[in-house]
C-alpha cells in the first residue's frame, strides 16, 4: 500500500471515526498551507552544514499533497508535490557528506514518484528518476562499498540510511531491475544491525526522539518490502514498541527527554502501522490518544477507534535500554539505569523524572545545542554541562562524574500491596563504591527515591543528591515544599537525620543553552563508616507514613 496510495481505503479511513475526520481535516489544512507557500529552498540547520531540515519537509510535504488528494479527488494536489519533486531534484547534491539527509531526500522523492507517477510527463519522470539514482542510490553504494560506519552500527543512522536506500530501490523496481536488485541486496541485510538496537520489550536506548526517528523508517523499510512483494516477519520488538512510546509519556503529554532528546519530540506517524501489527486494543487507543501533530500517515494505517481504556498503571521496565516507569493514576516516575557509552547518551544513570497531579515537578533539562563546537567528539561533548552527571537528578558521589563506562544493572521490579518498586545497580569503572538506587511509587501519591552506597573496606564518600526542578521551592531544613502551577508537593529527607536542602538556579554556563527556567533542588550526603542509606520522600496531598526498606527487602522480580 505503500507504494500506491488506496484512495478508497484513505476516503473509507477518513470517514469511519472521529479520529479518522480529524486526520483528514489536519491534510486537507497542511496540504492548503502548503499549495500557499513558496517551494522548498535549500535549508540547513543553524550553525550546521545538515539539510536535514529541507529532507523532512519534502517527505512531508509530498506525503500530505498525495494523501490530500486520496480526500478530495482530482490531482490539483499532487500537480503540486511533482514541482516540489522537480525542485528537489534540480538541488547539486543532497549532503551525501551527511549521509542521513541523503537518505532522507531518498526516500521521499522515491516515494513521491510512485505517488505521482500517473500524473508525470515522460521529461519529469526521467529527470525525478535521474535524480534519484545520481544524488541518492548511487552515492549510497558507494559509501556502501567504501565501508562507511553507518553500515554496521546498531543505531539509527544504519536505520534511517538503510531504509533511504530501500525506498530507492522500490521506486526503481519497474525501471532498472538490476539497479533494484543491487541496492536491496546491499542495503537489506545491513539494516539488521541497526534494528537490534531494538530490544526484545520494544525498548530503544537512544531517547525519545530517536525512537521515534528510528521506529518510523524500521516500519518505512517494512511496508516498502511488503509492497514489493518481499514481506519479511515484523521482528517483536518492532511490534511491542509502540508501548515503549506511550510509557516514555507522561500525563502531561511530555516524555522522559533523556539523552539528547526533547519534552515534545515528533509524533510518530507509524503508531497505526504498529498497532495493526500488534493487534492491540491499547495500541490502537494510543495512536489516536498519542500528543502531537497527525501525520498523512494515520490515514493510510488508521486503528479502529475503541472505547476509552482505564489507564495502564502496570510497571515497566526496558533492557537493555535501562528504563523503569511507575505509573498510578495522574503520578508518573521513570528511574534510568542502561549505559553511558550509547549514542546520544548523557552520562546520567540513576537520574529521574517524576510528575505529580499531572506536573513536572523534576526535569531533565534536555539536549544541548548541537552546533556547539565538537559536541560530537567525545573528548569535547561532556565538556558542554548539559551532558554532565552534575545537570541530572542523579546523585554526584565524592564530586566525581560517571564516565562513559558507567553501567546500571536492573535488579528488579515488583509490586506489594499498593506500592510499586525498581531498582538499579549503578557501577563504572574504576569506582570503589557499590550504589544501589531504588524508587517506590505508593498509591495515590507518593514517591521514594532510596539509594544505598556502600565501600568494601572503607567508609563510604561524601556524595551530593540533587534534583532540577520547574518549580518553586520553600525550604524549612529536611522539608521543601515546591510550587508549580498552583499544585504542591513536599519533599523531605528522610534519611540520614540532620540534613537540610539546599535551592539555587541551575547553572547556565556562557556560550551553552539556557537553563534559567530550572532550579536545583540538592543536600550534601556525609561520609559515613558501613553503609549509607539515602532516602528522600515526594508527597502531594497526605504524607505516607510507610518507610522503606534494604532494597535488598523489596519484592523485585529480576
Amino acid at each position: 500500500m505503500i507504494l500506491s496510495l488506496d484512495a478508497g481505503q484513505i476516503r473509507s479511513s477518513a470517514r469511519s471515526s472521529a479520529a479518522g475526520r480529524r486526520y483528514a481535516e489536519a491534510v486537507l489544512r497542511v496540504a492548503g498551507d502548503i499549495h500557499a507557500s513558496p517551494l522548498l529552498e535549500l535549508e540547513r540547520e543553524d550553525g550546521r552544514d545538515v539539510i536535514l531540515p529541507t529532507s523532512r519537509k519534502l517527505f512531508d510535504r509530498v506525503a500530505t499533497l498525495a494523501v490530500a488528494d486520496c480526500l478530495v479527488g482530482g490531482s490539483a494536489f499532487r500537480r503540486r508535490a511533482i514541482r516540489e519533486l522537480l525542485n528537489a531534484a534540480a538541488f547539486a547534491d543532497w549532503n551525501p557528506a551527511h549521509f542521513l539527509d541523503t537518505a532522507e531526500m531518498t526516500a521521499g522523492m522515491a516515494l513521491g514518484l510512485c505517488w505521482t507517477r500517473p500524473l508525470l510527463t515522460r521529461t519529469e519522470h526521467d529527470t525525478i528518476v535521474t535524480a534519484i539514482v545520481e544524488k541518492g542510490l548511487s552515492p549510497g553504494l558507494a559509501a556502501a562499498a567504501a565501508g562507511v560506519p553507518w553500515m554496521t552500527v546498531c543505531n539509527n543512522w544504519n536505520i534511517v540510511c538503510c531504509t533511504g536506500m530501500i525506498a530507492g530501490a522500490a521506486a526503481m523496481d519497474d525501471i532498472d531491475k538490476a539497479l533494484s536488485r543491487d541496492a536491496l541486496a546491499c542495503f537489506l541485510p545491513a539494516l539488521q544491525h541497526g534494528l537490534s538496537a531494538f530490544g526484545a520489550d520494544g525498548g530503544y536506548g537512544e531517547g525519545p526522539d530517536y525512537w521515534e526517528y528510528a521506529t518510523r523508517y524500521a516500519v518505512l523499510a517494512h511496508a516498502l518490502l511488503d509492497g514489493l512483494g518481499l514481506a519479511a516477519v515484523v521482528p517483536a520488538a518492532l511490534a511491542r514498541t509502540w508501548r515503549y512510546g506511550r510509557d516514555l509519556t507522561g500525563p502531561s503529554g511530555r516524555v522522559f527527554n533523556f539523552g539528547d532528546a526533547t519534552e515534545r519530540p515528533r509524533r510518530a506517524p507509524v503508531l497505526g502501522w504498529l498497532a495493526h501489527i500488534a493487534g492491540d486494543p491499547g495500541a490502537m487507543a494510543w495512536q489516536h490518544a498519542a500528543p502531537g501533530d497527525p501525520h498523512p500517515f494515520d490515514l493510510l494505517w488508521c486503528a479502529p477507534e475503541t472505547e476509552p481504556l482505564p489507564n495502564d498503571d502496570a510497571l515497566s521496565a526496558y533492557e537493555p535500554a535501562g528504563l523503569a516507569v511507575l505509573r498510578a493514576g495522574t503520578t508518573w516516575l521513570v528511574l534510568k539505569g542502561g549505559r553511558n557509552d550509547v549514542n546520544h547518551a548523557h552520562l546520567d544513570l540513576g537520574t529521574f523524572v517524576l510528575e505529580m497531579a499531572g506536573r513536572r515537578f523534576v526535569s531533565e533539562l534536555g539536549r544541548e545545542n548541537y552546533a556547539l563546537p565538537g559536541y560530537f567528539e567525545p573528548e569535547r561533548r561532556f565538556g558542554y554541562f548539559r551532558t554532565q552527571t552534575a545537570a541530572h537528578s542523579t546523585l554526584l558521589i565524592d564530586g566525581t562524574p560517571q564516565s562513559t563506562a558507567a553501567f546500571a544493572r536492573l535488579l528488579g521490579t515488583g509490586r506489594e500491596a499498593c506500592r510499586r518498586f525498581a531498582a538499579y545497580a549503578i557501577g563504572d569503572d574504576g569506582w570503589p563504591v557499590g550504589w544501589r538506587r531504588g524508587v517506590v511509587l505508593e498509591d495515590p501519591g507518593t514517591v521514594f527515591i532510596v539509594d544505598e552506597l556502600e565501600q568494601e573496606g572503607a567508609a563510604t564518600p561524601a556524595s551530593t543528591w540533587q534534583a532540577y526542578t520547574e518549580a518553586s521551592a520553600a525550604l524549612d531544613g529536611p522539608r521543601a515544599l515546591l510550587t508549580l502551577d498552583g499544585a504542591n508537593v513536599a519533599v523531605e529527607i528522610l534519611a540520614p537525620a540532620g540534613l537540610g536542602w539546599s535551592f539555587e538556579p541551575a547553572p547556565s554556563p556562557a556560550g551553552e543553552s539556557s537553563n534559567a527556567a530550572f532550579g536545583r533542588l540538592f543536600f550534601a550526603v556525609p561520609a559515613a563508616a558501613g553503609t549509607q542509606s539515602v532516602i528522600v520522600r515526594f508527597a502531594a496531598g497526605r504524607s505516607s507514613q510507610w518507610h522503606p526498606s534494604a532494597i535488598a527487602d523489596w519484592p523485585l522480580d529480576a
